[in-house]
């Protein structure tokens, strides 16, 4: 069967890992490549977009986009994994005075550039070997903080144990590690009790689908709702070249861009570019930069299909 090229979106429910979703999604469209374009915890539910032929060439500038989630804290306890699954290695009293004020301010603070400190029970690797293994094996690792980006924390209500909230984040960010921080400066412990994920990539849940849903199709109906690689990035702008400028940007060569040609007032070096041919087609993203004599230069990053 023909390779197709695009992001299914799924709607993952709980209890499953992400690499399993990718493993039925890639049975179920009959394809050799597929990624999902950012992990989802088994106890997670919530928007998997997962990449399929050369679309998961592009994981990396998917992964950069903004992720949203609703969850749920519950305080005066904490897991060995930060969530409802692990082991309860404290509990701690909560105190009385948690009011919806105290963690909206608490929140405020969780906001912007932050420091946070990957949990061991994750896939982030370590000399080669995923923390989760490590730990695991009873192994511990000293790990640096690391800067990451929360764009947004709102509060939600507070019905003690739980504090539900809604966040925006940007790429790295562990909603776990986020939830025992929130507990600590709440003067207590904190642990993530569930998680919903309803937006990542630039995909939400309203175009998600669910698995026993995509079960119950034909192929050819699955296949209809890979969402095309033209129609992905719609914040991005987007460069159409033809004859044989198509060819000589698809070899690496830059192409001289105008703001008004690109539909902006501005450009910013680093910006990302969707390159389409003369029929609307994507062939590669491209990034903007400034040549040394200023001018605006675009150039293809990532290579999709060559003329």
């Amino acid at each position: 069967m023909e390779e197709i090229t695009g992001v299914i979106v799924v709607n993952k429910p709980e209890g499953i890992t992400s690499t399993r979703v990718v493993e039925k999604i890639r049975r179920l469209l009959k394809v050799k490549k597929a990624g999902h374009l950012g992990t989802l915890d088994p106890m997670a539910t919530g928007v998997l977009p997962i990449a399929v032929g050369k679309a998961t060439k592009l994981s990396e500038v998917f992964m950069e986009q903004f992720k949203e989630y609703v969850g749920r804290i519950k305080l005066g306890v904490l897991t060995d994994t930060y969530d409802r699954e692990g082991k309860v290695v404290e509990e701690k009293p909560i105190p009385e005075d948690i009011t919806p004020e105290k963690v909206k301010e608490v929140l405020a603070k969780f906001t912007g550039e932050v420091w946070q400190t990957p949990p061991m029970y994750s896939a982030k690797r370590y000399k080669g070997k995923r923390l989760y293994q490590l730990a695991r094996e009873g192994k511990e690792v000293k790990l640096e903080p690391k800067k990451v980006y929360i764009d947004e924390l709102k509060f939600i209500s507070y019905e003690p144990p739980y504090i539900k909230l809604f966040a925006r984040v940007g790429k790295g960010v562990y909603i776990r590690t986020l939830a025992k921080d929130i507990g600590e400066a709440l003067g207590t412990v904190g642990t993530l009790w569930d998680l919903a994920r309803t937006s990542a990539a630039g995909f939400t849940l309203e175009q998600a689908v669910g698995l026993e849903e995509l079960k119950n199709m034909e192929v050819e109906e699955r296949r209809k709702l890979v969402i095309p690689l033209k129609d992905c990035f719609p914040d991005f702008p987007s460069l159409k070249v033809m004859g044989r400028l198509k060819w000589w940007v698809t070899v690496g060569n830059p192409v001289v861009i105008t703001p008004e040609e690109l539909g902006k007032k501005e450009l910013k070096e680093g910006e990302y570019v969707k390159i389409l041919n003369e029929d609307g087609d994507f062939i590669a993203m491209g990034k903007i930069k400034r040549s040394p004599e200023g001018r605006w230069l675009c150039h293809a990053y990532k290579v999709l299909y060559t003329a």
